[in-house]
């Protein structure tokens, strides 16, 4: 039998560098320009066609699938990526083989339960996401192949970020991006709001197949679903995911609650525009994010068991993540009502305070997750879950009175505290729990971003146009001179 090495033809193990984590964002922030670029042009032509009303069907469809994806996934998403990365380390070919099969067998599996469950939740999920009323429940079954759709995707796209098949990952979101361009707003044009359902379906089983279709290439489909061996096999695998399924469905739930809130004593409108704001600060201004599980997450669980090594990937991240992002979200503040007059229409500007309120959570995310990523590279579901469950449970209180008190503005409110309550939560239970520490140059760095950001959104709140041009200009030119300096010192260093 040869040896290890020869069967894996893998490389050597060493520590990432700046220069290694710039790359890596670089090519998913190519990714994310070209899936901006996209967005656009359909957001533009989505909020035409469908309105503000059209966003908030999308939005409760969305977050209806998400939550039943969730209930059903098992865990398989993290789990396969942290077992596949330590393969793809140590394991043999055929040791890959069988674990992707007994994945995919799993996956068909979650696939029937997800398709059941969407079949008996249909009535209750009516009557919260449609004005108390039942006879929705066919809307929500027809949500089903979306919902098998995504579990597949899931499925295959951890298995390529496992191996670390990054610059896969990155061509199959650019092919999703163009795909869901052509594939939506046809539907969209010829049936308006019916054809919602229709063009969600169409999207993600394009999503589905394509990343199938590059897995395959690598690890031939091969699935044995009433073999006891390969389900025995998997159950350890998918038992020690359950705490991710429960932290999933608290999540989804969480997602959930904001529309129902928002419906509680507004209408579909609202949802819309806090879709499109959501969108907005968290969907297109993380693109920086993105790189996170793909690369870093792979990465981190390989230095789980080294806290030194582990702690400067962590930082690194951070660094990079905080230098990325804060003038890019600078630069998006100050030009926000033109982007929302280019990514939508006039109908969305009433989004423009919620939006800049929720500036922050963009912010401080880029600090948490790089360090809420550990409990996942370690294994430690329970302590997952039980930081998941508590900032779920303190953003839906959050939530909650953002909206009672200050409707759309409110809820942006409540994003940012809630995010810097999870900063504050992450940094002090995994800091105890396992010696993960910020670096003093992190700390500096963050601050004076944090700062600069903090000035131009207090601008970009008050309405004269020719001091949010006179300031936010300076403190943008600052923001990316610092990060440009700063990054250019690291990588020399490396």
């Amino acid at each position: 039998m040869q040896d290890n090495k020869e069967q894996n033809n893998m490389p050597a193990k060493k520590t990432a560098t700046y220069s290694h984590v710039l790359m890596f964002t670089g090519i998913f922030g190519g990714v994310q320009s070209l899936k901006l670029i996209v967005s656009v042009i359909r957001n533009k032509l989505s909020s035409y066609l469908l309105g503000t009303t059209g966003f908030g069907l999308l939005a409760v469809y969305s977050s209806i699938t998400e939550f039943v994806t969730n209930c059903c996934n098992c865990g398989i998403p993290i789990n396969t990526t942290q077992k596949t990365s330590e393969l793809y380390e140590d394991g043999t070919q055929e040791q890959m083989h069988d674990f992707v099969c007994t994945v995919r067998t799993w996956v068909v599996w979650t696939a029937v339960a997800a398709a059941l469950l969407s079949v008996a939740l249909s009535p209750v999920l009516s009557y919260f996401f449609f004005e108390h009323q039942w006879d929705h429940c066919l809307e929500v079954i027809l949500l089903t192949p979306m919902v098998i759709a995504f579990l597949v995707a899931e499925g295959e796209c951890s298995l390529l970020k496992g191996m670390r098949k990054v610059r896969s990952v990155a061509t199959i979101e650019s092919i999703v991006a163009v795909t869901t361009l052509l594939s939506t707003v046809p539907f969209y044009y010829w049936l308006g709001l019916n054809g919602i359902i229709i063009a969600l379906i169409a999207s993600t089983c394009i999503s589905a197949f394509v990343h199938l279709w590059f897995s395959v290439r690598l690890v031939p489909y091969r699935i044995k679903p009433f073999s006891l061996r390969v389900l025995r096999s998997g159950w350890p695998f998918v038992r020690r995911g359950l705490p991710y399924v429960v932290s999933g469905i608290s999540t989804s739930a969480a997602a959930m609650a904001v529309p129902i809130v928002i419906l509680s004593s507004g209408n579909m409108d609202d949802v819309g525009l806090y879709r499109a704001a959501f969108a907005l600060m968290v969907g297109y201004a993380g693109m920086v994010f993105v790189a996170l599980e793909a690369d870093y997450y792979p990465r981190l669980s390989a230095t789980h068991n080294h806290p030194e090594r582990m702690n400067q990937c962590i930082n690194q991240q951070i660094d990079v993540c905080v230098l990325l992002i804060t003038p890019l979200l600078i630069l998006l503040t100050l030009c926000l009502p033109l982007v929302i007059r280019l990514l939508y229409t006039d109908e969305f500007m009433s989004m423009t305070v919620m939006a800049l309120c929720a500036t922050f959570y963009t912010f401080f995310r880029a600090i948490m997750l790089p360090v809420a990523y550990t409990p996942l590279a370690k294994g430690k579901s329970l302590v997952y879950l039980c930081v998941e469950l508590a900032y779920n449970a303190v953003f839906c209180l959050l939530v909650w009175l953002g909206w009672h008190y200050g409707k759309l503005a409110g809820v942006g409110i409540a994003f940012s505290v809630a995010a810097l309550y999870d900063v504050a939560v992450v940094l002090l239970v995994y800091g105890r729990l396992y010696g993960c520490r910020l670096a003093s140059g992190t700390v500096r760095l963050s601050m004076v971003q944090f700062l600069l950001l903090a000035a131009n959104v207090a601008v970009c709140l008050q309405p004269l146009l020719w001091l949010k041009l006179c300031v936010g200009i300076p403190l943008f030119l600052a923001s990316a001179a610092f990060s440009f300096r700063l990054l250019r010192k690291r990588v020399k260093r490396d």
